[in-house]
């Protein structure tokens, strides 16, 4: 049975999935949006195309893990009769010539350690998400894969027609190496190459983990965290991929998930203080670079951006020649987050901006704290950038919240947008954000209800906060300073009036309502309210409430109601790995520790390689699911992991 438990190799520039016997099951090299040349992973883990695997022979066991502190992945196939084989994985990353070096290229190496272990090569890539095989061209020591507009390279020092036939050979002393990648011949000595490359690329990132700043505990996990986030970051444009596939579910029950080889901006626009507190400046000051560039582009900010940092504004398509993931759903790739572009109205401005406006001043004011990054980064150009961003947040907030008054309050039932079943229900993530569908079951005659959502209320607060802070500390300007000071105050009081529930001393969802989504798990974060606050805590323990009584999967992936005796079985312990870890570093917050540790200990277990996850998690089995490696979770990991840590005072 196939699995999203898989390890990852990558170095920037684009990200590859194996599986635990070292098959590629997914990899897009050209970019991290592209046509996957491997793709068996959604295609139901056919056996016939789309991977890239070494066969051993009586194949019995496997064994997998990653070299040190380094990228370079080591997979060990066993037989029956003990004879084993090494498969070394990796893609170059290092510094050359006073820049890093990241070609389209990986590179496998394989050993004999023990025995007689006989194997065979199968490279079998794909094009156009799976439409076509394409054809081969092949030279002495080289064969091309070639495809409708891209073409692939494989060069080897063992003979070429085991490649192409893919014959079965004893592994010699000397070992087999194979490079996978862009259309380029080898000059140089081949083994030479890769054994040099190998040896840089395991130096790079053993220097660059000796410049993260890790607690006492938690070490083997925030390392192996921040070399994978370190993958999914776009050296194109600095900002950082939601994930490395697309189209796998969130659980048995749910349908297939769309493209998530976007850059989003929610938990990363959140992420500026982990990053730091890592060490991971550089990352950040990459990420803080990008926010800048979309603040001075001249169309409005959007939730995605494609790999190379392009508004994410292509078609939604369907890849038919694509099974799926275990033959659940079909397939899709590209679309932007919203299908259909929106007029720009108030009601637009709230929905689609409001939120952008608050996590961009959220994320550029680092810059203008950290004498590092201001020099380079700051200018009275981006201030006042910031500052229109705030005002228009204001201006939408305010708008929405008088629109809100007029209505008198609406119930939660009627106003809340529907949100999907399972482990897709809560809104942790700007997709349900700007939602505004009403359920038909529920409110079949209502009007048309002004939805509020208290996260993107405190997002309008953040973008004032934030600029009352920059005009205090950066400019030092009082004037400034007070009016933001106090439209900050003034909004702050508006929230918890309509977005307190006092029957269930929580903040809700939406104003005027009663569910608790893991949104609200984000405000003592954002610094809305203290995490010593009574209301804070309520909220989370409200959440727990709603969180066990809204999580069972009422629907199969057809969207079918399930029979009562397939409604206990479907009992959702499928969760999104990111609500599970803002739920941590709520407990923790809380003061509830053991409790927190308990749940990042044991979402940590779920995976093969501690510190690489997935958008979701079966509580019951352990099985992840989602698309992987997913940002979000690795960020909310490396946040709850670090703060849970004992300090080295303590050591």
């Amino acid at each position: 049975m196939s699995t999203v438990d898989l390890a990852v190799v990558g170095n920037g520039m684009f990200g590859a999935l194996l599986d635990e016997t070292g098959r590629f099951v997914w990899c897009c090299m050209d970019t991290y949006g592209g046509d996957p040349v491997f793709n068996c992973l959604v295609n139901n883990n056919s056996n016939q195309t789309g991977f890239y695997d070494v066969v051993l022979e009586d194949f019995h066991q496997s064994e997998q893990l990653y070299e040190g502190t380094s990228t370079v992945l080591i997979t060990k196939l066993s037989t029956s009769n003990d004879d084993v084989v090494e498969i070394r994985d990796f893609a170059p990353r290092f510094v050359h010539y006073d820049r890093v070096f990241r070609p389209f290229q990986l590179i496998r190496l394989v050993r004999r350690l023990k025995g007689d272990p006989r194997i065979s090569i199968r490279i079998r890539p794909t094009f156009q998400y799976n439409s076509t095989d394409g054809y081969q061209t092949r030279g002495s020591q080289h064969v091309r894969f070639c495809g409708p507009k891209l073409t692939w390279r494989v060069t080897t020092n063992m003979p070429i027609r085991r490649v192409i036939e893919e014959t079965p050979f004893l592994v010699a002393d000397e070992p087999v190496i194979i490079v996978f990648g862009s259309d380029e011949s080898f000059t140089n000595s081949l083994s030479q190459v890769a054994l040099e490359f190998e040896t840089k690329t395991v130096n790079y990132w053993k220097q660059w983990c000796n410049n993260l700043t890790l607690p006492v505990e938690f070490q083997q996990v925030l390392m192996r965290a921040a070399m994978t986030l370190a993958m999914n970051q776009s050296e194109d444009c600095g900002g950082f991929l939601a994930a490395l596939s697309l189209g796998l579910p969130l659980g048995p029950f749910s349908p297939s998930t769309r493209d998530s080889r976007v850059c989003r901006l929610l938990d990363e626009c959140l992420a500026m203080p982990v990053l730091r507190e890592l060490g991971l400046l550089d990352l950040c000051k990459k990420f803080l670079g990008f926010a800048k560039e979309i603040c001075y582009r001249e169309e409005a900010p959007q939730h995605a951006y494609n790999s190379w940092g392009a508004p994410q504004d292509t078609k939604r398509e369907w890849a038919p020649y694509l099974a799926g993931y275990r033959g659940i759903g079909e397939v899709h790739h590209g679309g932007s987050l919203l299908e259909e572009p929106r007029e720009e109205s108030p009601e637009t401005v709230w929905q689609q901006n409001a939120v952008i406006y608050g996590l961009l001043a959220i994320s550029l004011v680092h810059a203008f704290f950290d004498i590092r990054l201001s020099q380079e980064l700051c200018t009275p150009k981006l201030c006042e950038k910031l500052e229109q961003y705030a005002r228009t947040a204001c201006e939408a907030f305010s708008s929405r919240a008088e629109l809100y008054r007029s209505f008198g309050g609406t119930a939660d039932a009627v106003s809340a947008p529907r949100l999907p079943y399972g482990a897709g229900f809560f809104d942790d993530d700007l997709h349900f954000f700007v939602c505004e569908d009403l359920d038909p079951e529920i409110a079949p005659a209502s009007p048309r209800l002004p939805v509020v959502h208290t996260l993107t209320s405190v997002l309008c607060w953040a973008a004032a906060d934030r600029l009352h802070r920059i005009a205090a500390h950066y400019f030092r300007d009082p004037v400034r300073a007070e009016h933001w000071q106090r439209k900050a105050l003034e909004i702050h009081e508006e929230i918890c009036q309509h977005a307190w529930n006092p029957k269930r001393g929580s903040f809700t969802t939406f104003w005027g309502g009663s569910r608790v989504g893991p949104s609200i798990l984000r405000l003592a974060e954002l610094g809305f309210v203290s995490p010593e606050d009574s209301r804070f805590r309520g909220s989370v323990r409200a959440f727990e409430f709603d969180a066990a009584s809204c999580a069972t999967c009422l629907k199969n992936a057809e969207g079918e109601s399930l029979g009562e005796e397939s409604i206990m079985s479907a009992f959702a312990t499928c969760f999104t790995t990111n609500t599970l870890l803002w739920y941590s570093e709520a407990l923790r917050s809380i003061g509830a520790v053991t409790e927190s540790r308990r749940l990042v200990e044991a979402l940590v277990q779920s995976s093969k390689h501690p510190g690489v996850l997935a958008e979701a998690v079966d509580l019951r089995s352990g099985e992840q699911w989602g698309n992987t490696p997913c940002t979000s979770a690795l960020l909310s990991l490396i946040r709850v992991a670090l703060r849970l840590s004992r300090t080295w005072r303590e050591v």
